[in-house]
């Protein structure tokens, strides 16, 4: 099975990048950048375009979903000419550190009442009592 022409490719994740939302001019000028840019690269770059839009694109739905700040879409071209699909989407599944509500470190020891963490340092127990 051989792969899609470069051309293709590329005309696909662009219309996915539109549909999500980003600024994309015609075909024939994104295109005509694009090949000016990366001329020896294409058939290495064009495949990883469409996967790289749709993990910003999934990236984009859990930061929306957990209500986070989600910057606007950069318009295609400068998508392509700064190589954001280069660009290494942040694990969202890692729980969150355990931090003492007192001192901020993150060596707690136990959580009471809904206060929130505490670490095992006397002055934070003494704090940490009086709330």
């Amino acid at each position: 099975m051989t792969a899609a022409p470069p051309k293709y490719q590329f005309d696909e994740a662009r219309k996915l990048y539109r549909k999500a939302g980003g600024t994309v001019r015609g075909f024939g000028p994104e295109w005509d950048n694009f090949e000016k840019k990366y001329k020896r690269r294409l058939n290495e770059i064009c495949p990883l375009l469409k996967p790289a839009i749709e993990a910003q694109i999934a990236h984009r739905a859990e930061l929306s979903r957990k209500k986070d700040f989600c910057p606007p879409w950069k318009h295609f071209k400068t998508w392509i000419n700064g190589e954001w699909w280069t660009e290494e989407i942040p694990q969202t599944n890692k729980p969150k550190v355990r931090r003492c509500v007192i001192c901020g470190k993150t060596d707690v020891t136990s959580s009471t009442d809904g206060k929130g963490w505490r670490c095992w340092r006397g002055e934070c127990i003494e704090k940490f009592a009086r709330i």
